[in-house]
């Protein structure tokens, strides 16, 4: 679980990452005791923390950020010399001595953050199409090195309404039919510091599997138009602090952007699944490290469209799937998010019905969608309170191509 490169180096256990898994702490010095709720994650304990009893090389700060320890031993430091374990109470005895002073322990080397991890999700399967699927045994486990939490996007969000404006004759509507998310995001915060100065900070973006499927439908009446992003799933991933030393926050939004208008009567459904270049990495270097970019292309499969009645439609509107991070070391704060757009549609569509037929060209066709529609992806790095209002950005991939630019017949006569 850690690499020990230098005799300064630093390992810090924040007690928090895994408080889900105690059953009970008693935070009393000289043996803290830990009992875990469940097997396996006694085990994994006993496996992440071997390392502990290596010797006098190795420092090892535990932070107990846990409600079982009292008001006064909250988010307290102790120095852990050595561990043990017990196997039939299921509980692990750090033994350890009161910090009274931070700046004693961590005067340079690399700031290495160990959290037991959760057992992995796993990366579900996408409705089936005609893409090849997602294969979850090909999925890494994630790391514990640093700070490497991994953020889920396993997702559904079928039937649910995006917006919904006017009513009576002059209404304008826009649903997911069959939407979401798969795959997982991995964010990493390094930093390296050098007697409380930072010499060295990032934060890198690692995106497994990640796959997005969208099928809208667009409907309405009279003449409307709607413009907005709508968050479907906010997730908050990791909380983290080491008093005096370091804070993290990690979130992430999945949702619907759109810009949308509507002429006539009637509705229209398109869509597509887009599939991200696995992996995709993107690591933003803050201080004393270089940026780096790869993958971040997409391929797409288009979902057949569909209408009925008669209508123009302006079609414009993008999945969204935006991972950011916000970071403090000693007095440096940092922030970073990646804006995932991504299957992002713009074009029109005209739906006609004649029962006389002639639509699209054909004698028989008497109901019909004319659709040019183009699909691509955008993605690009942020700082700012929303993808849609950065305070700077960099681009790091964006192309749109032809999704559909023909006649589909839908309904024709006997």
């Amino acid at each position: 679980m850690a690499s020990w490169k230098e005799q300064d180096e630093v390992s810090v256990i924040n007690m928090a990452d895994f408080a889900s898994a105690l059953e009970k702490v008693d935070c009393t010095a000289p043996t803290l005791s830990m009992i875990f709720s469940r097997p396996e994650l006694f085990v994994e304990a006993q496996k992440s923390w071997e390392w502990i009893n290596g010797g006098e090389k190795n420092s090892v700060i535990m932070f107990a950020n846990h409600r079982y320890c009292g008001e006064d031993k909250a988010g307290a430091p102790f120095r852990v010399t050595g561990i043990k374990f017990d196997d039939k109470q299921l509980t692990a005895y750090a033994i350890v001595e009161e910090i009274a002073n931070l700046e004693t322990v961590i005067p340079d080397g690399e700031l290495v953050v160990d959290s037991i991890a959760d057992i992995d999700e796993p990366i579900e399967e996408a409705p089936k199409d005609d893409l090849e699927q997602a294969d979850a045994s090909k999925v890494s486990k994630r790391q514990t090195v640093s700070i490497t939490p991994s953020i889920s996007l396993n997702k559904d969000f079928n039937n649910k309404n995006i917006f919904s404006i006017g009513s009576g004759n002059n209404y304008l509507k826009l649903d997911c039919t069959t939407c979401g998310s798969r795959g997982k995001i991995n964010i990493k915060l390094y930093t390296r510091i050098r007697w409380f100065s930072v010499q060295e900070s990032y934060v890198e973006f690692r995106a497994q599997e990640v796959r997005a499927f969208v099928n809208l439908k667009l409907h309405g009446k009279g003449s409307r138009n709607s413009k907005n992003h709508k968050v479907l799933f906010p997730i908050t991933a990791y909380g983290f602090q080491i008093p005096g030393i370091a804070t993290l926050r990690l979130a992430a939004d999945i949702g619907i952007g759109y810009d949308a208008s509507l002429l006539g009567e009637g509705q229209v459904t398109w869509g597509a699944t887009a599939m991200l270049t696995n992996p995709s990495v993107m690591r933003q270097c803050f201080k004393g490290c270089n940026h780096i970019n790869s993958g971040w292309q997409i391929t797409t499969q288009q979902v057949q469209p569909a209408g009925s009645g008669s209508l123009m439609a302006r079609i414009s509107a993008h999945t969204f799937i935006t991972p950011k991070a916000e970071a403090r070391i000693f007095s440096s704060g940092y922030e970073v998010g990646i804006a995932l757009l991504a299957p992002k549609f713009d074009g029109t569509a005209l739906v006609a019905a004649n029962s006389d037929g002639g639509i699209c060209a054909h004698p028989k066709a008497i109901l019909g969608v004319d659709i040019d529609v183009k699909v691509g992806l955008q993605c690009y790095v942020y700082a700012g309170p929303n993808y849609q209002s950065p305070n700077w950005q960099r681009t790091l991939y964006e192309r749109m191509w032809t999704l559909y630019d023909e006649c589909f017949i839908l309904a024709r006569k006997p």
